[in-house]
């Protein structure tokens, strides 16, 4: 029988950071493809949180479309921020 194995408190801590990062990039993502006012406080607001939070991916590759950039540059950034508050959680959950 498998046994279930249960995570500690830090480990969902840091599976749930990683949820949050990843959530704030993908909000700017669909701010900018649904074309989200930005003086809006709320789009300002995210935009100036993923912008750091992408990290050295915005660059990384380069795309013909706008759009596409956007998709690539910040869903690399919240596939790594996810990819990464896993594997910490699972190191120390």
């Amino acid at each position: 029988m498998a046994v279930k194995k249960r995570r500690s408190g830090l480990g969902t801590l840091i599976h749930g950071v990683g949820f949050l990062l990843a959530v704030l990039l993908v909000m700017h993502i669909v701010f900018v493809v649904t074309g989200f006012p930005t003086e809006n406080g709320l789009a300002q607001s995210v935009a100036q949180a993923a912008e750091p939070l992408a990290l050295f991916f915005p660059g990384l590759v380069q795309t013909q479309s706008e759009i596409l950039q956007v998709f690539v540059d910040y869903g690399l950034a919240a596939g790594f921020w996810v990819l990464l508050c896993a594997v910490l959680a699972r190191v120390f959950g």
